[in-house]
């Protein structure tokens, strides 16, 4: 048995650790005013790295039969810098805030293959084939490309600073308190639409390709959304020896801004844009519509599993070694807002409601009570979903009935037979995400 004697103090050892030590990272709170600790101060820097790639199809009619044709390969890569400050105002309650530098953002795409065989190539190009103007009209010439794809393009944001959050977090329950309490926490993060909005159709007019004007890397476009942001969020842990089980829900709720994008914006100038833009029915739907005919932000709601599983930790030097698994899962609802097409068509796209599920590693090293350093990594996906579809009147499944022309008030002025009707619409699947985080920290 001798062999085995060491493995089995420092497991004993470990699973009996100080149960006073601090719950899951997920459930820390800057606290104040207690005996000995006036006040918590925690300083952080993160470098957020985040990719996502997929495939985008399209519904065409081939020999009478409607096939889901692969048009596009996207990759969407972002990176950021993002200071982060947490402060104890009272007995665990903290006060947080955070506003992340966006070095890039950039949106690229090329054809997808068909059988090895890029799609233009093989015949299958839709996209530069495409036949029909945005009010359903057969094209003159026979085809009117929607956007430039090429051997590949690629939009480029980034070099500004994106939106300020702020939010408080509040320990209900406390096991350092008491130990036969668990850790729980909610939280609730206010996002400031700071950020410079970002109008897909700016400076398009009068490019006879619609291409972007920022596919120059030299010249980076905005990013902003301008939307205000409302994260509620609870938490909850307990530390059991050398594991510490936690769970985390959130429900994230968006509101436009008064600088918030909307097609209509650019309704007159859509309609008579080289090449056609918007249908012929668009601006002076867009006022008759009003508020439906503008943007609609989705909501987030998701939850969390994971546990932290501590192999070391010295509790009177404060320094600990802490391993993170985790799994996610969020909802996305259906909205009219920005994605994976908006880079290439200038607009936003009414998109169908998806599920995003990723699993989640990290290293938390703490070499004493002041410093530590967090790296994670993860990865996700997304179910397949449509990114264009547009109802062809005010709600969704009505059709308001001819005529399809610009004397029928009950059309929607966001509707474009490119994109929405069926048999055109686009859709996105093999989805994949890659997020790598690194964090800095000095607590006082």
């Amino acid at each position: 048995m001798g062999r085995y004697r060491l493995p089995v103090i420092a497991v004993s050892a470990a699973l009996v650790l100080s149960g006073s030590a601090r719950a899951a990272e997920v459930t820390r709170v800057a606290t104040a005013a207690d005996p000995g600790n006036p006040i918590d101060v925690d300083l952080s820097i993160r470098w957020d790295r985040v990719q996502k790639t997929g495939l985008i199809s399209r519904e065409w009619n081939v020999g009478g039969v409607i096939e889901d044709l692969p048009q596009l390969r996207f990759t969407q890569k972002a990176t950021a810098i993002v200071p982060r400050v947490a402060v104890g105002i009272y007995r665990d309650l903290e006060l947080h805030g955070e506003i992340p530098y966006v070095l890039a953002d950039d949106m690229n795409w090329r054809y997808a293959t068909v059988g090895g065989i890029p799609a233009d190539v093989a015949g299958l190009d839709t996209i530069q084939d495409n036949d029909v103007t945005p009010s359903g009209v057969a094209c003159v010439p026979p085809a009117c490309p929607l956007f430039p794809v090429g051997a590949g393009t690629t939009v480029y944001h980034g070099g500004k600073a994106g939106d300020l959050l702020v939010g408080v977090a509040w320990a209900i329950l406390s096991d350092e308190r008491d130990d036969t309490k668990p850790k729980w926490v909610v939280g609730l993060d206010l996002t400031f639409p700071t950020a410079e909005r970002y109008d897909p159709a700016s400076g398009r007019f009068g490019r006879p390709d619609w291409s972007s004007p920022h596919v120059n890397a030299a010249d980076p476009g905005p990013f902003g959304q301008k939307l205000w942001r409302y994260d509620l969020s609870t938490a909850l842990s307990r530390r059991m020896g050398a594991f510490d089980p936690y769970f985390k829900a959130h429900l994230t709720v968006q509101r436009k801004a008064s600088q918030t994008y909307s097609n209509c914006e650019n309704a007159l100038a859509l309609e008579g844009a080289a090449p056609e833009q918007g249908p012929t029915w668009m601006f002076e739907n867009c006022a008759s519509f009003d508020e439906d005919a503008s943007a609609r932000p989705p909501y987030l709601v998701g939850m969390l599993f994971g546990a932290e599983i501590v192999p070391y930790e010295n509790a009177a030097g404060g320094q600990k070694v802490t391993i993170d698994l985790r799994l996610s899962a969020d909802y996305t609802s259906a909205a009219r807002w920005y994605n994976e097409l908006t880079d290439a068509s200038g607009r936003i796209h009414w998109t169908d409601d998806y599920a995003t599920v990723s699993a989640l590693f990290g290293l938390h090293l703490k070499a004493s009570e002041f410093v530590a350093l967090e790296a994670q990594a993860s990865i996700g996906t997304q179910t397949a979903h449509f990114i264009t579809g547009e109802n062809l009147g005010r709600v969704r499944g009505e059709d308001p009935g001819p005529p399809y022309d610009a004397t029928n008030p009950a059309l929607n002025p966001n509707f474009d037979w490119r994109y929405d009707s069926p048999g055109r619409r686009f859709r996105v699947s093999e989805v994949n995400l890659f997020d790598v985080r690194v964090t800095g920290i000095l607590r006082f």
